[in-house]
């Protein structure tokens, strides 16, 4: 006989077993029952009767008058292991689902926290762009601002200053010739002492000078060597000229000189052994002028470095041992004010 089970469920095929074989017996019992009434007529002869029935059924062609077993009843299924079955299969699928979702939100939250934090960092830089330019702005105007002051100090204020320069003093004219009683004079050398004032809020200034120049005198004959010649003495206008944004740059000077020329001999009765040389106490002062110009590189209110040349030309006394009716000769001197 064949009986159809639930392939899915083995706790359900054993109920359905034992439910089953329940049914059978009862019926064996309810089919011996009829058996024994029926015996129960008079009869002389006992009857032996079957313990168990046979179920037997006839065959849908009964023209052969053959009898089919009939197939045993399909036991019930559990509703409530099928129940629980789809349950926990629904429980299963939702938790997938679940699982899912939330693995879809973290993915989703990741690419908005990275969003968000690729923002965050673009703001900062442009953020730090955008303060390193105010900085800078802020230190171009500081320095700005600076500068303009001191332009403005430099261009208004005056003030006293003191420095001191050298150099090289030139000969110039009749003076780097030969002439009677001297062979004229070679490049020698200056040292000067400037001492001024600029006038606050204007470009003038004055200035006096105390130079000393010593031309290397030249000699005449093989015996004898000329002393050098000496020379000092400036006064001065000075005028700062506008360069650009500033007057304490260029500047144009010139004034008086007075000079004393000393060093030479006047007495050459001796030719090969002159005497009587002129001294800075019996010498007289000897008017003249000069004229010239300079450039200062300033790193202070008026400190600084300058550098300045000035034609001078002053006439002296002809004289034996000095016979030039004009003296001319240039400084070039380097120097520093304070």
């Amino acid at each position: 006989m064949r009986i159809g089970f639930s392939s899915s469920c083995a706790i359900g095929l054993a109920i359905a077993l034992t439910l089953g074989g329940v049914s059978t017996a009862q019926a064996q019992q309810r089919d011996s029952t009829r058996r024994t009434t029926r015996t129960t007529r008079p009869r002389t002869a006992r009857r032996t009767t079957s313990s168990q029935r046979i179920p037997i059924s006839k065959d849908r062609n009964t023209s052969t008058g053959e009898v089919a077993a009939q197939p045993a009843p399909t036991p019930a299924v559990n509703q409530d292991s099928i129940a629980a079955a789809e349950r926990a299969r629904q429980d299963s699928i939702a938790a997938v689902e679940r699982a899912r979702q939330d693995s879809i939100a973290r993915v989703e939250q990741m690419r908005r926290d990275s969003i968000a934090a690729a923002e965050r960092r673009r703001q900062d830089s442009v953020a730090a762009v955008e303060k390193a330019r105010q900085d800078s702005i802020a230190r171009a105007d500081s320095i700005a601002r600076a500068e303009a002051a001191r332009i403005s100090m430099r261009r208004w204020l005056g003030g006293a200053y003191i420095g001191i320069a050298g150099g090289a003093s030139l000969p110039m004219g009749d003076m780097k010739s030969a002439a009677t009683n001297t062979g004229g004079y070679n490049t020698g050398w200056n040292v000067t002492v400037p001492i001024g004032w600029d006038i606050s809020h204007s470009p003038f200034g004055i200035r006096v000078d105390g130079s000393f120049d010593r031309l290397a005198g030249k000699n005449y004959n093989a015996a004898f060597s000329a002393p050098d010649l000496t020379v000092s003495g400036n006064a001065d206008l000075k005028l700062r000229v506008p360069l650009g944004r500033t007057w304490s740059r260029f500047y144009v000077l010139g004034g008086a000189t007075a000079s004393k020329f000393t060093g030479f001999n006047q007495d050459f009765t001796n030719p090969n052994a002159p005497t009587n040389q002129r001294t800075f106490s019996n010498a007289s002062w000897k008017w003249g002028w000069n004229a010239g110009g300079g450039f200062n590189f300033n790193f202070g209110h008026m400190t600084g470095l300058f550098v300045e040349s000035r034609y001078v030309s002053v006439k002296p006394d002809a004289v034996t041992g000095f016979p030039y009716a004009e003296a001319k000769f240039v400084p070039i001197i380097l120097g520093i004010q304070f």
